[in-house]
């Protein structure tokens, strides 16, 4: 979506920073329960639904579509391998250039593994025909580095290169220079990352069925091809690089915390998951630093906080181990993960909704979905979810008895490969959502290209930055509100 004409709208808004601090601060009292407490989300005047959307009109879809792309660009980024570190570097530079403070955390060494450069190149055998460049081709994690060329085979013979569509093994693949694996692709047919077991001494690729398909043709019709290989992979071990940047609020005793985890979750490239919550992180620390400078809103009451993990959950259980020693306290936390895509709907999520620590966040997030669900910027539907798992607002939850558990919810637009339905929690049924589903269900969308070589820009964020911008708007506003009522 492009925002250039909306953006001019919020600068006449943002001119009257006056009357935009009023608004956020202009909200009425919220129903309250016999013994005194707060049942539902403070009602919201015009002129704060105003402010609130002069505000989300600054937080830009086309610098977001962009940070994904140099993420991406810069390579899975994993724990302590080289684009981890790269990635950290640029990330503590965009902060600091936002005006805020930025800094790297060196979370514990671990045993890393990068492809850096690989190529697989079919020379069908004949007169006068062209090499064909498998453009689906990955390497399988743990892959080693190897160049060479052999004859197609879909047996394992010496010197060959074997396709295989089962799971390759050491055993299976002894005396191939090297494998292709077709065997494992994603809802949208790409192949999906995967990752070696056992010791292996030649390369082993992932490649789409889409591509192998001729290949197998080929041989099966007595034919036959060369296949020329390169993959050079890096080892090491090396401490993972954790961002976090902070803008100083006026109450420097309490912060909220933004957050994703940094990098690739399968090792592919990662752009929806998740360089997209990255991007978003980055996005709204942009925005509201540039409002405060501007004059546009006041000052943040409590620090707020932005982190960009290093591993998913392995660094965000680094960070919470380390806050016994942190002076400042930790009100609430929104994580993002898989937000800037979904196959077949237009929803934001927000979960858990089913969590006691969170029904105050959760409300507030809902009320700021129901104030401005359709309008332009937000999603057109919107629900709040149970406890699905997998991601790092979890880890501010542990479940160990006597541990302390945080307000902390994760915003998304899709989650894991295919959409699912999962029951509404009592009290919380979706927003404006679709018709037809079954009753006391919603469904949550999937992601198609979810862990696969095809998690590319232009498979996935390229095609709805709209969804990054709905997450990191409804989560910027959520944050003032709590700040607000508290």
């Amino acid at each position: 979506m492009r925002l250039t004409g909306w953006q001019r709208s919020m600068l006449t808004l943002a001119c009257t920073a006056a009357a935009v601090q009023f608004a956020f601060a202009g909200r009425t009292q919220a129903p309250r329960s016999a013994a005194g407490l707060e049942t539902a989300a403070p009602v919201r005047s015009a002129r704060a639904l105003d402010a609130e959307r002069s505000l989300a009109a600054s937080v830009s879809e086309r610098r977001m579509v962009e940070t994904v792309r140099h993420l991406v660009a810069v390579g899975p980024r994993q724990y302590g391998t080289p684009s981890n570190h790269a990635a950290a570097e640029w990330l503590v530079a965009a902060f600091r250039e936002a005006g805020l403070e930025a800094a790297v955390r060196e979370d514990p060494p671990r045993n890393w593994y990068e492809p850096a450069a690989w190529e697989l190149r079919v020379k069908p055998d004949g007169v006068g025909a062209a090499p064909i460049v498998l453009k689906t081709a990955w390497p399988s994690s743990g892959a080693p580095s190897g160049k060479g060329e052999g004859a197609l085979t879909l047996d394992s013979s010496q010197g060959a290169v074997c396709l295989t569509s089962t799971n390759p093994t050491p055993e299976s693949a002894a005396g191939c220079a090297a494998v292709l694996f077709d065997g494992r692709v994603s809802a949208s047919g790409w192949p999906g990352v995967s990752r070696l077991r056992g010791t292996w001494t030649i390369p082993v690729f992932v490649v789409s069925p889409s591509e192998t398909a001729p290949l197998r043709e080929t041989l099966a019709a007595g034919g036959s091809a060369t296949v020329a290989f390169a993959l050079d992979a890096k080892t090491g071990n090396a401490a993972a690089h954790t961002v976090v940047a902070t803008l100083p609020g006026r109450d420097r005793s309490k912060y909220i915390l933004f957050c994703a985890h940094g990098d690739s979750d399968s090792g592919g490239p990662g752009a929806n998951d998740n360089a997209s919550g990255v991007a978003i992180v980055l996005e709204i620390a942009r925005a509201v630093a540039a409002a405060v400078k501007s004059g546009a809103i006041p000052r943040p009451a409590w620090d707020l906080r932005f982190a960009s993990w290093g591993g998913e959950i392995a660094s965000t259980r680094e960070y919470v181990a380390g806050m016994a020693r942190d002076p400042s306290s930790l009100q609430a936390v929104f994580n993002y993960d898989q937000s800037g895509f979904g196959s077949s709907k237009d929803a934001l999520y927000v979960e858990p909704d089913d969590v006691p620590a969170n029904r105050e966040v959760v409300t507030l997030v809902r009320s700021v979905m129901a104030d401005h669900v359709g309008g332009r910027g937000f999603p057109e539907h919107a629900a709040s979810i149970q406890t699905q798992g997998g991601t790092d607002s979890y880890v501010f939850q542990p479940r160990a008895p006597g541990a302390r558990v945080y307000p902390s919810v994760t915003l998304y637009t899709s989650a894991w490969e295919k959409e699912r339905p999962v029951p509404v929690t009592e009290g919380f049924p979706p927003i404006k959502w679709y018709p037809g589903e079954p009753p006391g269900m919603v469904t949550v969308d999937g992601d198609a290209f979810y862990h696969s070589v095809g998690d590319t820009p232009a498979n996935t964020t390229d095609k709805e930055p709209s969804n990054m911008g709905w997450c990191a708007r409804v989560g910027l506003l959520s944050a003032l509100r709590l700040m607000a009522v508290r």
